[in-house]
């Protein structure tokens, strides 16, 4: 009866545990107004690996800095080259891509 309990407490808190993306931020140059953001925000959201839950559709852009957040599905894995690929098709140039910790701190992101 106990490892019953145990068994149906421990599912119980796996199944409530919250699903978490991992974001990546990406440097972007050519980002300066608006309407660009909201293209690259719209050419973003359509990537598969991305949690549209998460910002606006997935994605957070940040004009002043040219810096694109993107938050990926925890069952995906960041596609670099579609990202890039989805981000040049309007216009933008990618430069770098950071991974972000869960102290909100980059690191370097290496595929």
């Amino acid at each position: 009866m106990i490892l019953r309990k145990s068994l149906f407490a421990l599912v119980v808190a796996l199944s409530a545990a919250p699903v978490v993306a991992q974001d990546y931020v990406v440097t972007v140059h050519g980002i300066v107004c608006s309407f660009c953001a909201q293209g690259v925000v719209k050419k973003v959201s359509k990537l598969p690996f991305v949690d549209r839950s998460a910002y606006t559709n997935g994605v957070k852009v940040e004009i002043e800095n040219q810096k694109v957040t993107v938050a990926v599905r925890e069952d995906s894995a960041l596609d670099t080259l579609s990202l890039f690929a989805a981000i040049e098709s309007g216009g933008y140039s990618p430069i770098e891509v950071w991974k972000v910790s869960e102290t909100g701190e980059l690191t370097a992101y290496q595929p």
